[in-house]
């Protein structure tokens, strides 16, 4: 995206009173992990903004809220300092935070900011070591990535042989309750749902299906594209048979802001913050109701499983008369209903931001010298 269009984006037309969301990661050698926490602790209540902000050895992470102005201030110091050059930041102007309970839960009614050991938990196994994320699978900006799914899907005037659409697959970086509401759906394209309920168990995942991954070009989505950078490593950190690993850059976010129609992503970007979700133009509803199968994908309730406490989609009919519900994940392991009632307050958070990545500048994926499957022939840098 080049500076102007991005200049545009950051002025949420033009008015700086309007409430915003602000997402950002960077991978990049911090020297100061507890200068640079106690640098964003000062700036951002300077500016009134809120939010999380995670600083690591390894990169910083950060999903903020405020006025308009005052992140558009934020990014200009941070862009300032070397350390965050190139990254790509995610700014979008929306509603005030109305729903106080949302808010609270998502961290948008005070600031957090922690210096971390580790940005990315990818394995929840402490004796494993995380990939390395010059590894990463190389970025495909959005037109890049619906260009791959339109060319096997046959919607395209280039044509792809059978035998070559049989070897892209697309897997889904989300949690089950992010892919409940939306996901990317091209016809003749095979999608791969892990349906987990944290991102660290997606190596599992990913180690159990191996074979279906071996050999394919794969392409790899998530909500803004963090937690594919240490997926992606994970996947080709197998070996042969698993170089060509590919990142939709930017995420369902960019994409969305690319093809406002949706494109090829059918239903709502679940998102970490007080907006809940953010749908396109076409305005179509993928999620259902736990309890009685009826389309629904608002998930501002904040109704969790009694057991597991992942959330769970239950309309206003179906919440009136039930008092306890078990996700599918938990069905499918046996359990039952019981006596705690999900009406209760909980102070357990999914995150207000993708648990996962952050981008520095010299990572492999700009080096990795793999085609992008399909693209009439040519290599396109991202």
């Amino acid at each position: 995206m080049d500076a102007t269009r991005q200049q545009e984006q950051r002025r949420g037309g033009g008015d700086g009173d309007r409430y915003g969301v602000l997402l950002y990661y960077k991978y990049a050698d911090v020297p100061d992990a507890c200068a640079l926490a106690a640098f964003y602790e000062e700036h951002c209540r300077g500016l009134s903004l809120v939010g999380r902000v995670r600083v690591g050895p390894d990169g910083v992470n950060a999903t903020l809220g405020g006025r308009m102005a005052a992140l558009e201030k934020h990014i200009a110091e941070i862009s300032s300092n070397a350390l965050f050059d190139g990254t790509d930041f995610k700014l979008a102007s929306c509603e005030d935070p109305v729903d106080e309970k949302v808010a609270r839960e998502c961290g948008f009614t005070s600031l957090s900011v922690r210096v971390v050991k580790e940005l990315v938990t990818l394995c929840s196994n402490p004796t494993s070591a995380p990939p390395e994320i010059s590894s990463a699978g190389r970025h495909l900006s959005a037109a890049e990535f619906h260009s791959v799914l339109q060319n096997v899907a046959g919607t395209s005037s280039v044509a792809v042989a059978p035998a070559k659409k049989k070897e892209v697959v697309v897997v889904d970086a989300r949690n089950v309750y992010e892919t409940r509401i939306g996901k990317f759906n091209a016809p003749n394209v095979e999608t791969l749902d892990p349906e987990i309920r944290q991102y660290s168990d997606l190596p599992s995942w990913i180690d159990e299906h191996t074979e279906k991954l071996r050999g394919k070009s794969i392409l790899m989505y998530c909500t803004g594209g963090i937690r594919c950078e240490m997926a992606s490593a994970y996947i080709r950190s197998k070996g042969e048979g698993f170089e060509n690993v590919f990142q939709l850059y930017g995420g369902i976010q960019r994409y969305l802001e690319q093809f406002p129609d949706g494109g090829y992503f059918e239903g709502k970007n679940f998102v970490f913050d007080h907006r809940i979700s953010v749908g396109s133009l076409k305005e179509n509803i993928l999620g259902t109701c736990l309890i009685c199968g009826s389309s629904y994908d608002d998930y501002s309730s904040r109704c969790r499983c009694n057991h597991c406490r992942m959330l769970v989609l239950v309309c206003p009919t179906c919440q009136d008369s039930n008092k306890e519900y078990v996700c599918e994940l938990c069905q499918k392991n046996g359990k039952e209903h019981c006596q705690i009632s999900t009406k209760q307050d909980c102070d357990i958070q999914i995150g207000i931001s993708e648990p996962s990545g952050f981008e520095k500048t010299s990572i492999s994926n700009h080096n990795v010298t793999s085609k992008v499957p399909w693209s009439n022939g040519k290599i396109v840098s991202s």
